[in-house]
């Protein structure tokens, strides 16, 4: 019995942490729309600043949200629903319509 309820209890600990690590796909854009972060499912992060876009990919850890492009890795904290990033930047998710 004891082995039988570890085996679930990791099992849904496996369910529940697979569940929320992509759970910042969307859009996401700061105050005044000129940086846009747009997260897809699949790993893959778009990046708008002024029009011009890069690509690359992200990973979620904890509360942490790690972007990785060709210029190198920004850590962004997830809060309140919010992307918080280096020099004050805030991002804050698009609804959809």
């Amino acid at each position: 019995m004891p082995h039988r309820f570890r085996s679930l209890t990791l099992l849904s600990t496996l369910l529940l942490a697979s569940a929320c690590s992509r759970d910042v796909s969307g859009l996401y854009t700061d105050l005044s729309g000129i940086t846009q972060y747009e997260f897809r499912s699949d790993g893959q992060v778009y990046i708008s600043v002024f029009g011009a876009t890069v690509s690359g990919t992200y990973e979620v850890a904890s509360d942490r949200v790690l972007v990785t492009t060709p210029q190198g890795t920004v850590v962004l904290l997830r809060k309140d629903g919010r992307l918080e990033g280096p020099m004050g930047l805030e991002l804050a998710r698009v609804e959809d319509e």
